[in-house]
Order: structure tokens, then C-alpha cells, then sequence
């Protein structure tokens, strides 16, 4: 498959080496050629760069704020870029594509015989055995098809060539690798001056100086992609000092052009020379095309950052306004007397039974004694026959009568600790003057408490002595 496009194109530069009667103009008319196919993706990748470039200065403010946090960085760069409407990877996709062409011209042009004239391997190889069976010699063996083919044009090499490849002898065609006396289809080499004899000297010269031009082309078209790819000098300022590794290889690339230079066919070098010509009249042409949609494009994102700093500054200024009336509503209220606090957890508690009795430190200040109710203690152990309770309702002076059951819902009186222990005291001291006038009666129930009150009431005489 592969071979097959590269025959194609082969075949196609073929062609025009027949139409113009020479090698080299027909590679300067196929970069040509090619630049204008790629003319529609370079606008758009010139478009994309000077975007890129355009929003620097707001990349390098969100670097200032977000520089700690790389996440956040990333996340307020990408919605910037989609506020934009800008590709990241435009700017650099379309400055990829005349790679492959530069890799397939190279297969092309190292061996002619196989993609230009179509040859077979065997066919290919048995040239290369009839032109060294002749006496001369090849040189390295990845160019030994493009130095064959350069010494077709001796009657003498294309007729031993086309008896050892037989039936493909009429794909056999002539090339003029010939260039201002330069033959394209020689390698440069450093030692030039070792060539004299086999090449001539301007020859020799010629391909040494070759790789150089190629070199200081390279180097003024990406100097002229950087000026062209900013909108203004500021940008372009923010630009050299944000990207600091590109200044690297802006540097780095021509200096791989003259390395490829010294190690490729000088057809090559003819190739990557005009490439960076064309190139450079593309960035003008498309800097021309495209400066009036960015004028229009700076005087929005101009417009927009203007609105941006009012809001801004709007939100500030009720800022502003909100802290100045906080600070005069509290001048106000300092000379107020302002109200105590409740303590944290106590609401609504009463106060006026702190330091109640003899131990308040114990009792704290909230405490209130009615605040849950007692019940007298009953001990189910103590329990007195009818005729105990009869002999001591005797003594009383009362008389025992069966208590009558109280109804359901009626619920027996709850006495607090204070009222359970006044209570048997305050009917002592009243029982004579009662029991004068009226003689009452009392349930077993009623005697029981009694009998407990008192029996409590002693207890506590007895502690207080």
C-alpha cells in the first residue's frame, strides 16, 4: 500500500522532470504545489496560534493567581480557551503536516529507480550490479539507486542498465540532476575539498555551502512565524517570556536542518530550502488575511474586559457600602446598654431558687426543688395486721373504719420533699383542738402514712440534736 502512494507521487515528479528538463525545478514547482493543498489547514492553524498568543497576557494572570494549584490552573485555562473558542492543538497540528511529505520525498528521492521508474527489486538490484560492473563506484549503499540513476545520462551506463533490467528497460528514463552546475544527486560532505578531483570544485563548494542556506532560510522563516503570530508587541513580548522552551527550539530545528543537510542527497536540501520560502510568504499572507478579524476580535475581548473591571468595581463598591453601614450601626449600639447573655444550654430556668439551704455550692444556681415531684417511701417489708393498726388508731383516739375504694381517674396528691416532712408536724400540733370538736375517721392507708411521717419526723429531730 505504501509503496504504492509513494509510486504515485513518484511517478508524478517523474513527469514533471521530463515537462521542465530538470530535477531541481521540478521540486521547487512540488513543494509548491504542496504548500498550496496545505494552504486551507495552515490558515487555520495560523488562526489558532494567533489566538493563542492573543490570550497570553490573561493565561499569564490565571499563572499568578492559580500557580500553586496546578488543578485549578488547568480547569480556569480550559474554560478561558472554551470562552474563546480557541483549540489549544490547532496551533501545533498544522505545523506537523509537511513532516510526512518531507518523509516520503526522501523515500522518493533516495531510490528513484523503485518509486519513480517504477522498477522491481530484482530489476532494481541488477541496474545497481551493471553500473558497478561498468567501474564506478556507488558509494554508500542507501544511495546507491539516485548515483545510478544520475549516470543514466551516459549512453554508455543506460545501455548496460537497461539489458540487466530486460523487461522494464523502457521505464528507464534519463534524469537531469543538474543545478547551477551542482549535481543534486551527490551527498554534502564537511571534507569537501576532497572532491576537487571527482566532482570540480564549484561543485564540491556548492554542496558544502547548500546545507547552511538551507539552515539561515529555516531559521528567518521561524523568526517571521513568531513576529506574525502576535498581535502586537506586548503579546509578543508575553509571549517570549511565557514560553521560554520554544526559544529552545526555534534554535534547535534549524540546527536539525543542518544536520539533515550533511546527511541527505542535495536534492533533499533544494526541497527544505524552497519549503521554508514558501512558508514564509504563507505567514505573510495569511497575517494579511487575518489581521482584520483580529482587530475585530481584540476590540471585543477589549470591550469584555472592560465590563469585567466595572463589575468589578461595582462589587467593591457595595462592598464597601455594606461594611460602612455595619460600622455605623455599631457606633450607634455602643453606647447602648446591651443585654446579658444566657449561658449556653439554660433557657427561661428561674433564678430565685439559687443558693437554696445549706449546701447552694451543691444545689447550683438553677436549682428548683418542685421541679420533679417525690413520692413517700412505703417499705414493703413493714406491714402492720388489722389489729395493730386498730390498737394504734386507739391510741390516736381515732376509730377504723374499711376505706372506701376512690375512683379510677381521681390521682393521689404529690407532695414535695418539704411539704412530705412539714405536713406530719402541722397535724400534730392541730390533732387536740380537731379531735375536740369532731372525731374523724382514717383509712388503714391514711394510719400508715401517718405512722411513717412521724417515724420520719423523729429521724430528722434526731439528726438535728
Amino acid at each position: 500500500m505504501i509503496t504504492t502512494i509513494l509510486q504515485f507521487f513518484g511517478g508524478f515528479l517523474l513527469w514533471m522532470c521530463n515537462f521542465f528538463h530538470s530535477y531541481a525545478l521540478s521540486l521547487i514547482v512540488f513543494t509548491l504545489l504542496t504548500r498550496l493543498v496545505l494552504f486551507p489547514l495552515t490558515l487555520r492553524g495560523k488562526r489558532s496560534m494567533m489566538q493563542m498568543n492573543a490570550l497570553n497576557a490573561e493565561v499569564q494572570k490565571l499563572q499568578k493567581q492559580y500557580g500553586k494549584d496546578k488543578d485549578r490552573l488547568n480547569e480556569e485555562t480550559q474554560k478561558l480557551y472554551e470562552r474563546e473558542g480557541v483549540n489549544p492543538m490547532g496551533g501545533c497540528l498544522w505545523s506537523l503536516l509537511p513532516l510526512p511529505i518531507l518523509m516520503a520525498l526522501y523515500y522518493i528521492i533516495r531510490r528513484p529507480l523503485l518509486y519513480m521508474m517504477a522498477l522491481t527489486e530484482d530489476q532494481v538490484t541488477a541496474a545497481i550490479e551493471a553500473v558497478q560492473a561498468l567501474g564506478y563506484d556507488l558509494g554508500s549503499s542507501a544511495y546507491q539507486e539516485i548515483h545510478a540513476a544520475s549516470l543514466m545520462q551516459n549512453s554508455e551506463v543506460m545501455s548496460a542498465v537497461q539489458a540487466a533490467v530486460g523487461d522494464g528497460a523502457d521505464k528507464l528514463q534519463a534524469i537531469n540532476f543538474n543545478m547551477l552546475g551542482i549535481d543534486l544527486a551527490q551527498t554534502p560532505t564537511l571534507k569537501f575539498w576532497e572532491n576537487f578531483d571527482t566532482l570540480g570544485v564549484w561543485c564540491s563548494v556548492g554542496l558544502f555551502l547548500i546545507p547552511f542556506v538551507v539552515t539561515a532560510l529555516n531559521f528567518g522563516y521561524t523568526k517571521l512565524s513568531q513576529k506574525t503570530n502576535a498581535i502586537n508587541g506586548q503579546q509578543a513580548q508575553a509571549n517570549d517570556s511565557a514560553n521560554a522552551s520554544m526559544k529552545m527550539m526555534n534554535y534547535l530545528m534549524p540546527l536539525m536542518y543542518l544536520w539533515f543537510g550533511f546527511i541527505m542527497p542535495a536534492g533533499m536540501c533544494v526541497y527544505m530550502a524552497f519549503s521554508a520560502i514558501f512558508s514564509a510568504l504563507q505567514e505573510l499572507i495569511c497575517a494579511r488575511m487575518l489581521r482584520k478579524d483580529f482587530a475585530k476580535m481584540d476590540a471585543e475581548r477589549q470591550q469584555r474586559e472592560l465590563e469585567a473591571k466595572e463589575a468589578e468595581k461595582q462589587k467593591k463598591a457595595e462592598i464597601a457600602a455594606r461594611r460602612a453601614a455595619q460600622e455605623e450601626e455599631a457606633k450607634k449600639n455602643r453606647g447602648k446598654k446591651r443585654p446579658k447573655k444566657a449561658k449556653k444550654g439554660v433557657k427561661d430556668q428561674p433564678t430565685q431558687f439559687s443558693r437554696v439551704g445549706v449546701r447552694s455550692y451543691a444545689r447550683g444556681r438553677a436549682y428548683d426543688p418542685n421541679r420533679y415531684p417525690v413520692t413517700p417511701y412505703r417499705d414493703p417489708a413493714d406491714v402492720l395486721d388489722e389489729q395493730q393498726l386498730e390498737a394504734e388508731y386507739a391510741k390516736r383516739g381515732h376509730k377504723l373504719e374499711q376505706a372506701e375504694p376512690e375512683p379510677e381517674d381521681t390521682a393521689p396528691e404529690v407532695l414535695t420533699t418539704e411539704a412530705a416532712i412539714e405536713a406530719p408536724q402541722m397535724e400534730a400540733a392541730d390533732a387536740p383542738a380537731e379531735a375536740a370538736e369532731t372525731e374523724p375517721t382514717k383509712s388503714a392507708d391514711e394510719l400508715f402514712a401517718e405512722i411513717q411521717q412521724d417515724a420520719a419526723s423523729h429521724q430528722d429531730d434526731k439528726s438535728e440534736s
